[in-house]
């Protein structure tokens, strides 16, 4: 038992992404003798519940038993069929797009290495939720379905120790947890150890990162942050007192310096000019 979703994508989602689409899902429940050989136009993945089975591929055979995941490679011939005494249960997944081959590679399902046993109750769950998704015939469960989808091929990444690991080092997200405290609080009286003790560094570790990798310590890069904000806001026509309370500077003669030293200009005569290039524009 199969249900498609091509039509829907036709009818529904005319604009779905060539990234990742579900072209079939089904449940087999095989009769002994069940028999198949085929060449897959898209990617399979296919999940025994029960029962046993055989795979062949690539000159290669494997068994099959409940537990285990098998992939059958896109344009590639495939032979599958189910034990004459105890046939095998699968639900089966049919997937296609650009990243999907990248995808199952990084779960560890290539040619020569197309089945894993997978101890893990989560992924027939995965399975059993995307089913009724899919009987649902409508765009809003293809999106479910999808989404279900995403999930399972992220549960087959976590069992593979590469993908278990930070995408970024240490260092790169402190930083990048520095400065996004720096976005969210530049407006208060914040400074290295704030934002040192919001990442849960050191100020000297974390000053060390931050000019590694931007070039500019933390207290530099709040002083430019803020001055950027406040030229939006004087751009606005805000007030160079509100400006200047506004982006986190203790007074207006203090903010007029720092202004002046980073643009060339005070406060208000920045505030004249945009004033004059927005009547130019009328």
């Amino acid at each position: 038992m199969a249900t498609s979703f091509y039509d829907i994508q036709k009818k529904l989602f005319p604009l779905a992404d060539t990234d990742f689409q579900i072209a079939i899902f089904g449940f087999q429940g095989s009769e002994p003798g069940h028999r198949h050989r085929a060449i897959k136009q898209e990617h399979v993945l296919q999940y025994v519940i029960g029962g046993r089975g055989f795979y062949e591929v690539g000159g290669k055979s494997y068994s099959l038993a409940a537990g285990d995941m098998f992939y059958l490679p896109k344009n590639e011939l495939v032979y599958y069929y189910a034990d004459p005494k105890d046939p095998y249960r699968y639900y089966w997944l049919e997937i296609d797009g650009a990243s999907v081959r990248q995808l199952l590679e990084r779960a560890g399902f290539t040619k020569d290495t197309p089945v894993a046993h997978i101890d893990d109750q989560a992924i027939e769950i995965l399975f059993r939720r995307i089913w009724p998704k899919i009987l649902q015939n409508t765009f809003s469960g293809y999106l479910a379905a999808k989404g279900l989808t995403y999930e399972l091929i992220a549960r087959l990444l976590s069992f593979r120790q590469d993908n278990a690991e930070k995408l970024q080092p240490p260092a790169v997200q402190y930083v990048e947890q520095a400065i996004r405290f720096i976005k969210e609080n530049f407006s208060e009286n914040i400074g290295v150890a704030d934002i040192a003790a919001a990442v849960g560094v050191g100020r000297t570790y974390l000053s060390v990162l931050f000019s590694r990798l931007t070039s500019l310590s933390p207290v530099e890069y709040l002083l430019s942050y803020r001055i950027e904000q406040a030229k939006k806001m004087l751009d606005f026509g805000v007030s160079v007192t509100e400006t200047a309370t506004s982006c986190g500077f203790n007074s207006p003669a203090y903010f007029s310096t720092r202004f002046k030293n980073s643009t060339g200009l005070s406060p208000s005569a920045y505030r004249a000019a945009s004033a004059k290039t927005d009547d130019s524009k009328d």
